[in-house]
């Protein structure tokens, strides 16, 4: 049977028995709350239920999600990034705080802090993208505690989400090219010799795969000559950096990502061009070899572009052109882009970009471009036009 005391403060406080002893579950408003909160406790005792641990701090959670459960199920990449974000970002803010202690709004004023931070100029500090990153780890550890450690009965991120108007924010940071734009800098790129291999086109060729493919450049930068097998390309591998900046060979980020897809002709063409000039380069100059792994974009050395290098030149070309530089992730959000204004559908290009969901596609792409919002409705206004 529980025992309830009201406190000098107004408050009250419940007690129950376990194994013949009286321990506190915390203090209530109300005495009707404390009455709620002990039955729950009491059913929990008498099923043999686990009870919330009222003192264990919100740190040694995180260090058992990091240690216990993400450390052996992803890749060491993805769990350096984990472990950056929850000592940078989590635990300066929770982690002397106890676990059953954190609720909702403390968790808002958290997400606020990070929406509410501007630099000089006025702009966010944290993109969207980072802070829905930031809350998808939080919640993880949340998830983590009711349904593995079990030491909560509720979830206080449950439905959080970064405000509506952060999310229109994202699409116009989008970045991408209009197809003229990029037109113009593969125009200059197929023209433009280089200083030491004048007639090996690496950069073209890189610029004009990614951009009709919609790989990621960790995705490209793995790829083998054996994966490309008549107009079908198979995507099965990407490159990362270990903390020594070696080149690594790494799983992709998820199921999804394991994708083969179709090139078109003239894409098929350019490669085919590309694979007998590298050959011809090997057997003409005794300083240019060949990959061990046959990798498609080699440097004249033979080895793997390093993704700063390869970002310094795409910049320096793209001066040249007379192009914004935006990056080298651009060239995805423009096949993408591109696509969905070409008329595919969704599904498609999903599939293509290897997204896990349609959704994930949808929420990035569809409001970035007026064109698509424009021939959608047009399409309806010329259904539905009167006579």
């Amino acid at each position: 049977m529980a025992n309830f005391r009201k406190l000098n403060s107004g408050m009250w406080q419940a007690r129950v028995f376990k194994e013949g002893k009286s321990i506190s579950i915390g203090t209530f408003r109300t005495k009707k709350e404390a009455q709620i909160e002990a039955n729950a406790v009491e059913e929990k005792i008498y099923y043999g239920h686990t009870l919330n641990d009222r003192d264990l701090m919100f740190n040694d959670v995180v260090q058992e999600w990091l240690n216990n459960h993400k450390k052996n199920s992803v890749k060491d990449s993805t769990f350096r990034q984990l472990e950056v974000i929850v000592r940078i970002h989590i635990l300066p803010y929770f982690g002397n705080k106890k676990l059953i202690r954190i609720k909702r709004p403390e968790i808002k004023r958290w997400m606020n802090h990070y929406a509410e931070l501007k630099d000089q100029s006025g702009n966010d500090i944290y993109s969207y993208g980072s802070r829905l990153k930031y809350l998808s780890v939080l919640k993880s550890i949340f998830h983590y505690s009711v349904h593995d450690m079990e030491i909560l009965d509720k979830d206080p991120t449950n439905k959080l989400k970064i405000p509506v108007k952060d999310k229109i924010q994202i699409n116009k940071e989008i970045k991408y090219y209009s197809l003229n734009d990029l037109n113009r800098l593969l125009d200059f790129m197929e023209t433009y010799k280089h200083q030491r291999y004048k007639e090996y086109r690496l950069y073209f060729m890189l610029i004009y795969l990614l951009s009709q493919t919609g790989l990621r450049i960790s995705e490209a930068l793995a790829l083998q000559w054996l994966d490309l097998k008549g107009d079908k390309l198979t995507i099965a591998r990407q490159t990362s950096r270990d903390d020594n900046n070696n080149i690594t060979i790494s799983s992709l980020k998820n199921s999804s990502s394991y994708r083969t897809i179709k090139l078109d002709e003239a894409l098929v063409a350019e490669l085919k061009k590309f694979k007998l000039l590298q050959n011809q380069m090997i057997l003409k100059h005794s300083q240019f070899k060949r990959n061990n792994d046959g990798i498609i974009f080699q440097n004249f050395l033979g080895s793997y572009l390093t993704p700063s290098i390869i970002r310094e030149t795409f910049q320096r070309y793209c001066t040249k052109a007379n192009v914004s530089y935006k990056g080298t992730h651009v060239f995805r959000h423009t096949h993408a882009v591109l696509f969905l204004e070409a008329g595919a559908s969704i599904k498609y290009v999903s599939q293509r970009l290897g997204h896990q969901t349609t959704e994930t596609t949808a929420d990035i792409y569809l409001d970035v471009t007026d064109k698509f919002d424009t021939d959608e409705l047009n399409k309806f206004a010329a259904y539905t036009r009167r006579n």
